[in-house]
């Protein structure tokens, strides 16, 4: 979802975009309006010949293995490997041998602060990987960091808290979450389950965080950000609020644990860009209920 959105937020700017990705056609943007590249970006030898072809001003390396809670990265090893950090290393290298004054975008990711993070997090905040996707993450960190104080490379890190769209498959909470409401509106009997409702989460549109990462990169100068609404949401009242605009019995939940709350420093992203995002975790359901459901809600208060 994430690169698709950054390309047509690119497109509307009026920029000449490739777009680079492993099937054999684009997904969601029609053909005409850039060009697109069957390509392996885990394939370096690839990867380096189609940044030599193209000599892009701005590279936006928005692909990256990663799966939805409890995935098993220990399969993908190899590949998270050479996607998350190899291919990074390579774009870095392009900008140092072929074109100092391009410009390189990476995102991270919240898990890149661990799994039991401190509550409140920025750009600043110590990293820590304890597991194999912030393993990952945090190593093409460092490869930037490295690159930015040794020679001058001009990349900036958005360090995305959880992002989602009509475009994010349905093993993802909030798509997962929207199905299910729909299901009830609809009065379909086959509703996905959801696991639990006990935790609370920063929840921001993915269309809205590429407009930022794409600003991230034209500032004066690089540097790193907490892309996040800044607006932490207890699951269990987003389930209930979506519920009650959609005109359905709300769940029994309990009350929230404020000690699990992690919440963004949104410092960062407004001196860099002058801007944070706008829509939150219910504004983010309810468009993926009319896009995907065809289900209209009207938000019945803020979220907490």
């Amino acid at each position: 979802q994430d690169g698709s959105y950054v390309a047509e937020v690119l497109i509307e700017r009026g920029y000449d975009v490739t777009g680079v990705a492993r099937q054999d056609s684009s997904r969601w943007i029609e053909p005409g309006r850039f060009r697109y590249r069957t390509l392996d970006i885990a394939d370096a030898g690839a990867l380096d010949a189609l940044l030599a072809e193209t000599m892009p001003g701005e590279i936006y390396h928005m692909a990256a293995i990663h799966g939805a809670s409890g995935y098993f990265y220990e399969l993908v090893w190899r590949e998270a490997l050479a996607v998350n950090v190899a291919s990074v290393h390579t774009c870095l290298e392009h900008m140092r041998l072929r074109d100092s004054n391009a410009r390189l975008f990476y995102p991270s990711s919240l898990k890149a602060f661990g799994a039991h993070p401190p509550h409140l997090i920025s750009a600043a905040t110590p990293r820590v990987s304890d597991c194999l996707y912030s393993i990952t993450k945090n190593a093409a960190a460092d490869l930037i960091q490295f690159y930015r104080a040794k020679h001058g490379s001009f990349a900036s890190i958005g360090y995305y808290f959880n992002h989602d769209s009509p475009r994010r498959p349905d093993n993802y909470f909030l798509p997962r979450l929207a199905a299910r409401i729909a299901a009830g509106v609809l009065r379909k009997h086959a509703a996905p389950e959801i696991a639990s409702l006990d935790f609370w989460c920063d929840w921001g549109s993915s269309r809205e965080f590429a407009e930022l990462s794409v600003d991230l990169l034209h500032a004066d100068q690089p540097g790193d950000a907490v892309v996040a609404t800044g607006h932490p949401v207890y699951a269990g009242a987003l389930a209930g609020e979506l519920c009650t605009a959609a005109g359905l019995p709300t769940p029994q939940i309990q009350a929230p644990a404020y000690n699990a709350l992690v919440r963004a420093d949104m410092t960062d992203l407004k001196r860099m860009i002058g801007r944070i995002p706008k829509m939150q975790a219910f504004d983010v359901a309810a468009w993926i209920l009319r896009e995907r459901h065809g289900i209209a809600l009207t938000a019945t208060k803020e979220m907490p």
